[in-house]
């Protein structure tokens, strides 16, 4: 087996590892097909590119629930609020629960990064901004409130901004001081966009109670008696005199009336669209530290593994073992980038290069276990395999 017939030996890399009989040949050729189209259904399910946009009006007139996928759009874009005096933001809502990022509010400008987000993750409130001290933007910066939601219960989340200090307030609750960090009344321009974010699905999940803005800070004091009238009625919001308000207390219709007298009314469009989808984002744009990014990296780690080792065993036996794992590795490169370009125009799904990192390396690594000494051993004494 090892010698070729003018007796030197054969290298290992030219040996073919071969199914032992007809049979496992077609079986091998009958898995690689179904594990490559079980791995592009998985990448591309549910195969929508024009997705219903799941939002509905809770039954008793109290808000308005956000599914997956679920969005709302301003009708028009916010010019940002005016004044010097800080800006406030008030979120009466109440999340569902699940492990994914999501976002609660962002807003949209072309061709720009959100400088300010809102956002979920598990059951922790993330405060995102890119402004920095004055009026320069940098690198966003992130503000955990860990375990701010609790399962089916509303919660009253407030923001308070003045000069270059931030306070984040969970049920008329002071949570965190940041210094260095500000809402400025610029940051509320463009569209905004309530359950999601404008360049990849994280849409968020529950109910919307009621958002508003104001053009100054709320003392201590005025969130307490913010947060008895939100539970109360809703409706004395609108006597604080706040720059927009939104109560989502229509109960039917695709508009929610702005009863401020600064930004437009909330449109419920009747399909769920990115406005602005990312192809390929690069992974440094892409990383969180949550634990659902981590489970993320393994899902697409391992489950590139049953392509990898099914196409090693085809690639060895058809091409023999030198450089299968090589071509492995090419073909799971190849098939995580018709997914990921694909992905780009399917609004519930996106386009990133961590999961083109992780799927070739998924794939590598299915390739690696089936090409390895122990494995071929164990396939031989099952007489699945034979060497030629």
């Amino acid at each position: 087996m090892g010698e070729e017939s003018s007796g030197r030996v054969r290298s290992t890399d030219a040996i073919s590892l071969e199914p032992r009989n007809p049979a496992y040949k077609k079986a091998l050729i009958a898995s690689c097909v179904l594990v490559l189209a079980t791995t592009l259904s998985a990448g591309l399910w549910p195969f929508s590119f024009s997705a219903k946009n799941n939002v509905s009006w809770n039954e008793a007139g109290h808000g308005l629930h956000f599914g997956d996928p679920g969005m709302a759009v301003s009708e028009g874009a916010f010019q940002g609020l005016p004044g010097d005096e800080g800006r406030s933001i008030e979120l009466w809502i109440e999340p569902d629960f699940g492990w994914e990022a999501s976002t609660i509010l962002s807003f949209y400008v072309p061709k720009t990064r959100p400088v300010l987000q809102v956002r979920q993750s598990g059951d922790d409130l993330v405060f995102t901004s890119a402004r920095g001290i004055g009026d320069n933007l940098s690198k966003p910066r992130n503000v955990f409130i860990d375990h701010a939601f609790r399962h089916n219960e509303a919660v009253l989340i407030t923001l308070c901004s003045s000069a270059n200090h931030l306070d984040i307030y969970v049920n008329a609750v002071l949570k965190k001081s940041i210094s260095g960090m500000r809402i400025g009344g610029e940051d509320f321009q463009g569209t905004l966009i309530v359950g999601n974010a404008p360049y990849g699905n994280l849409s968020w999940k529950g109910e919307y109670r009621g958002l508003a803005f104001y053009d100054r800070v709320l003392p201590a004091d005025v969130i307490k008696e913010h947060y008895a009238a939100w539970q109360r009625n809703r409706a004395e919001i609108a006597r604080r005199s706040p720059s927009t308000l939104y109560l989502f207390a229509e109960g039917k219709g695709r508009r929610i009336r702005n009863q401020g007298n600064t930004g437009p009314d909330l449109i419920i469009p009747a399909h769920y669209t990115i406005p602005e989808p990312g192809i390929l984002v690069p992974f440094w744009n892409e990383y969180a530290p949550t634990a659902a990014f981590a489970m993320d990296l393994a899902i697409n780690v391992f489950g590139l593994v049953p392509l990898g080792c099914c196409f090693a065993a085809l690639l060895a036996w058809l091409k023999g073992r030198k450089r299968t794992l090589l071509y492995t590795a090419l073909l799971g490169f190849s098939v995580s980038l018709t997914i990921e370009i694909l992905q780009a125009f399917i609004p519930t799904r996106f386009s990133g290069t961590t999961d083109l990192i992780t799927n070739t390396g998924g794939a590598t690594l299915g390739g690696w276990l089936y090409l390895n000494a122990r494995t071929q051993a164990w396939l031989q004494r099952l007489g699945l395999v034979q060497e030629k």
